[in-house]
């Protein structure tokens, strides 16, 4: 786990906390705990009662929510120094999804108490918050525009824009996609059959809008949002 010094600093980059001087968050320090979640485990169960927000420290988690057929669909990806859980602190209801981490992961913890006196002591962090929850309904909005498409090209194309915005790294193949996104994975993102996503990636590949490195990193080489 890592020391509290390097805690501290990542706590500091975070939206939530980065208005904040290091004096005042030096001063809620106490009241954010720190946990460790082994790959695999679940963090949060969808429909339990979430009682804290979690803020990733390092590690990635998944957001999904099972169907009726038992196959799960991938709401997000979340990597460090993102956050879930804080709509439950405001609506006091259950959580609407279950979150796994993907990787060792390590989060900072805080709970429904201390994030409203936190929130309520620091109109900086309220205006955080506030920014942090107006980016996320942007994202839904984006995520519902992509699964309303009837194009299978198109679904595979916004989604890796979306992607881009959070995970893209620029290199000298193009921009890579730093997830590994299996073929599986896709289709759970995009609701698409996984033979689906396997005819769309080879079209893209054959395009040139698209690379697939050694390690199956996808890599975009430009824009993928044109039809078929």
């Amino acid at each position: 786990m890592a020391k509290a010094a390097e805690i501290f600093e990542t706590l500091q980059q975070m939206q939530m906390f980065s208005s904040l001087t290091r004096t005042e968050l030096a001063s809620i320090m106490d009241k954010i705990s720190i946990k460790g979640f082994a790959k695999n485990e679940v963090i949060l169960y969808e429909e339990d009662t979430n009682s804290c927000m979690y803020m990733i420290l390092s590690g990635k988690v998944k957001v999904v929510q099972a169907k009726e057929d038992g196959k799960e669909i991938i709401l997000a990806i979340h990597k460090a120094k993102d956050s879930f859980g804080e709509l439950s602190m405001i609506d006091c209801k259950t959580s609407p999804a279950t979150v796994v981490a993907i990787e060792d992961t390590t989060v900072a913890m805080i709970s429904s108490h201390n994030f409203h006196l936190i929130v309520y002591s620091q109109n900086k962090i309220l205006d955080n918050v506030l920014r942090m929850l107006c980016h996320k309904l942007r994202e839904s909005w984006d995520k519902i525009q992509m699964v309303n498409s009837k194009n299978a090209h198109q679904r595979v194309s916004m989604l890796f824009e979306q992607l881009s915005a959070d995970h893209g790294e620029m290199t000298d193949e193009g921009l890579l996609l730093n997830l590994k996104l299996t073929h599986q994975v896709i289709a759970d993102m995009t609701g698409l059959a996984r033979e689906a996503v396997t005819r769309t990636l080879y079209v893209l590949q054959n395009k040139g809008e698209i690379t697939i490195g050694k390690n199956k990193m996808i890599y975009l080489r430009n824009s993928t949002s044109a039809e078929i």
